[in-house]
């Protein structure tokens, strides 16, 4: 039997706008000079329109992707810019942002019909004289083609906050990322802030804030506090009231390191430990300025040399060469970075062709930062939530969790998604229903609680509890593709396609590149003996999703 399939909610990227930010370029008049340079570094390239960075890349490529076998070209036409999936059934996109430097590598947005950014499959990487090769997290036979949305977090990282003053995708980072919203100094009217008067904490939490991953997210590396919004951090603030930041229990086999781990890397060394706060990132790196080539080397070594005025007398290299060489990471497996944990024995370079990690972390975390929170009930229960982490004891870490938030009664749903899905895991599927039911007590249109609590009860054979739960948060004009296939996926376990058919529509009118949504419309319109229709309801499904399985076999037993 045909069925439709559950629809997870999906990560998108928040609409929520920042106050008192003032457009990157007010700080020129008064700062030219450093105005100019800091645009010039790494960070002020991080983001920015396609059509404002120059032209590096061969536009003429086409590149053949081994473990999924499609092959990708790229175009420049009229002057605007499209990648493709060649082939039958093809895809085009035009790209409309460049995310990333270029000093390592650049990534694609486009942004879609309904307004979102996704990322494309194709990057460019510097190394090698330049070079196209699959995005990070897309090598792999399954990767996500076309459809992966960009998140909070990856914006929070490469680019300016939305704001009324830049807009909704800003144009990198700018000044304020690092010295705070803006208005209050552009008016006179208040301070802005100055990183070279904080404490050594306060000013290395600035770097910290993208630099401290521990793990490329194979395990709940941070978590940001439920109540804080994704862009709500502020300079000066401590870094642990906006994110709590964790670590494998014991260390990592292999030794591996992240693209973003920089701070973290450096934390581990003796050079950090002994120098009691002395050593921070602006040691070597001048944020306002981009240093490359021998100015770049002769700043490190003399870092290094102040601290180290005698070792290796007759060496003329750069101290990081043996002491922070060059490495792959495991997360972007096309680029060479610096290995900044720096060691005192020579450490051997780790530059050479691997392959993509994408296996999970399933064991014991620890806190890693703050060292040490504040031992109120609701760190507490931030702390158990992190013991979710430790598959081979998950039982007793979804009791532990369940007594944390028993004694701190949050208010923020999240924790009890967190736990309800706990519960769900290890098959207590009342105590599931239950916490589910207090998230959507505390936020009753939350999408994750409203979905996941209705494929549980369908699960349990309850289609009219699931679609009742789900009629009253569609109901008006409710425009969610989640919530809707969600519905529609109720109505079809009660045989109720004719119904289920309008929902899905609606859904292809906000989002008419979800294959999931595809595939339960095919479903709905084979049900009602509209073959033909379902036929190409499945095809749409497989353009966007190649390698959708359940498509496929749908498809072929039309055929048959």
């Amino acid at each position: 039997m045909l069925r439709l399939l559950p629809v997870i909610a999906l990560c998108c990227l928040s609409q929520t706008r920042e106050n008192g930010y003032v457009a990157p370029a007010t700080c020129q008049p008064c700062h030219t000079r450093i105005y100019q340079t800091y645009m010039q570094t790494g960070m002020g390239r991080s983001f920015a329109p396609i059509g404002s960075v120059p032209v590096v890349e061969d536009w003429t490529a086409r590149f053949t992707h081994a473990l999924s076998g499609r092959s990708y070209s790229v175009e420049r036409r009229d002057g605007r810019f499209y990648m493709r999936r060649d082939g039958q059934p093809g895809v085009e996109k035009e790209i409309h942002y460049v995310m990333g430097s270029g000093n390592h590598a650049r990534t694609y947005l486009t942004r879609k019909k309904n307004g979102k950014l996704a990322e494309l499959p194709l990057s460019w990487y510097a190394g090698d004289g330049g070079h196209w090769a699959m995005s990070p997290g897309y090598d792999r036979p399954d990767h996500s083609d076309f459809r992966r949305e960009v998140s909070d977090s990856c914006m929070f990282c490469h680019n300016a906050y939305p704001s009324e003053a830049n807009g909704e995708t800003g144009h990198g980072i700018d000044c304020q990322r690092c010295h705070g919203p803006g208005e209050a100094h552009a008016t006179r009217k208040g301070p802005i802030a100055n990183p070279a008067r904080l404490n050594p904490d306060r000013q290395a939490e600035i770097c910290m804030q993208c630099h401290l991953e521990s793990a490329s997210r194979t395990i709940p590396d941070s978590i940001r506090r439920f109540d804080r919004g994704p862009f709500s951090y502020r300079p000066g603030e401590p870094l642990g009231d906006f994110t709590i930041y964790f670590d494998r229990s014991r260390p990592a086999a292999g030794d591996a390191i992240t693209v973003n781990h920089s701070a973290y890397g450096m934390r581990q060394s003796a050079c950090f430990l002994h120098s009691k706060g002395k050593l921070t990132c602006t040691t070597c790196h001048e944020p306002h300025h981009a240093r490359r080539g021998a100015d770049a080397a002769q700043r490190y070594t003399a870092a290094c040399r102040s601290c180290h005025p005698v070792t290796h007398p007759e060496r003329t290299g750069e101290c990081t060469e043996c002491h922070m060489p060059k490495r792959r990471p495991d997360d972007a497996i096309h680029v060479v970075i610096t290995d900044h944990r720096i060691q005192r024995a020579p450490a051997s370079t780790d530059a050479n062709p691997k392959r993509e990690q994408h296996g999970r972390y399933s064991g014991p975390v620890r806190l890693y930062y703050p060292q040490k929170l504040g031992g109120g009930a609701l760190d507490a229960a931030y702390l158990a939530l992190a013991g979710l982490t430790d598959r081979s004891r998950l039982p007793a870490a979804v009791r532990q969790l369940e007594s944390a938030i028993a004694a701190a009664r949050p208010e923020h749903p999240e924790f009890y998604v967190q736990l309800a899905r706990g519960f769900r895991d290890t098959k207590a599927f009342e105590k599931a229903v239950r916490y589910y039911r207090e998230a959507l007590s505390r936020k009753p249109h939350d999408v994750a609680a409203l979905t996941e609590l209705a494929e549980l009860l369908l699960g349990r054979g309850d289609a009219p509890g699931a679609i009742a739960l789900l009629e009253g948060a569609t109901a008006g004009a409710s425009s969610d593709p989640t919530l809707l296939n969600g519905l529609a996926v109720a109505y079809g376990h009660a045989g109720r396609f004719p119904e289920a058919e309008p929902l899905l529509r609606r859904a292809l009118a906000v989002d008419d590149e979800l294959p999931l949504t595809w595939l339960n419309l095919g479903v709905c319109l084979q049900a009602q003996n509209r073959a033909k229709d379902a036929a190409s309801a499945y095809r749409e499904a497989l353009r966007l999703q190649p390698d959708f399985t359940r498509a496929r076999e749908y498809l072929d037993r039309i055929a048959k």
